[in-house]
């Protein structure tokens, strides 16, 4: 397989690398990866993602696409040199936002299927190929065949699939490591904040959620921002109101 894309005029191509010598280094040799938000981390499996999995995000298509966090999980993926395969047939993605992120678009690399049939194939042949570090896609009905087929093509590639899907019973049929129910917080003006919560993963906090926050038209020049202007935050969990007090009256 060979992966062909074009930047300024010129073209890149990433080979599969089936008979890469021992020892060399690629995203995807590692087993797992964290995102390094701590309020987020800590909700996983042994407080990483998983490698050679498949990570599912769902929401209400209503709502939009959670494209926010699928971008920060294809990002911590993809570090150290990464490739992201970005599966957008209808061109919802904006790449200078992902640049926006700290991440080099000469590492992205677009997919415009046509049908639903070309995009599970591309999928499994992008999971497939050890050169990926992660592939993201919106994907609809899955059948128990197709999900298992992702699944194997990302346990035999390494890389992380990450999956957006309608929260309803098109997705029913599933076959990955780590689920999250996915919908818009109330924000502010120059801040995005999306509420996720952990609905499937064997040994994480199932149940629990945060929030992650990304701050709109941030600097990612200033030392604090780092780069990542994303920051995951817990919920801040409601209490009830102390009695009220009462004061003695004199009779």
């Amino acid at each position: 397989m060979q992966l062909v894309s074009c930047h300024n005029g010129r073209l890149y191509t990433l080979k599969q690398a089936d008979d890469a010598p021992l020892g060399q280094a690629t995203a995807a040799a590692q087993k797992t990866f964290a995102t390094g938000l701590p309020a987020l981390d800590d909700l996983l499996p042994g407080r990483v993602f998983a490698r050679g999995a498949v990570h599912e995000f769902l929401s209400d298509p209503r709502q939009g696409s959670p494209l926010l966090p699928a971008l920060l999980i294809a990002k911590s993926a993809a570090a150290n040199d990464g490739v992201i395969v970005w599966c957008d047939p209808a061109k919802k993605l904006y790449p200078p936002a992902i640049a926006a992120m700290g991440f080099s678009l000469h590492r992205l690399f677009l997919l415009h299927p046509k049908t639903a049939a070309e995009q599970t194939w591309a999928l499994a042949e992008c999971l497939r190929c050890p050169g990926v570090a992660a592939t993201v896609a919106e994907a609809g009905p899955l059948s128990r065949v197709e999900v298992r087929r992702l699944q194997l093509a990302a346990e035999r590639g390494g890389g992380a699939g990450i999956l957006l899907r309608p929260a309803d019973a098109a997705s029913i049929h599933y076959a990955a490591t780590t689920r999250w129910l996915v919908s818009p917080h109330p924000g502010e003006r120059a801040l995005q904040r999306w509420k996720m919560q952990l609905i499937h993963g064997h040994g994480g906090q199932v149940g629990k959620s945060i929030i992650l926050e990304c701050a709109r038209g941030a600097d990612t020049t200033l030392p604090h921002v780092q780069a990542n202007p994303v920051r995951a935050l817990t919920p801040l969990a409601d209490r009830p109101l102390p009695p009220p007090v009462r004061t003695a009256t004199a009779g």
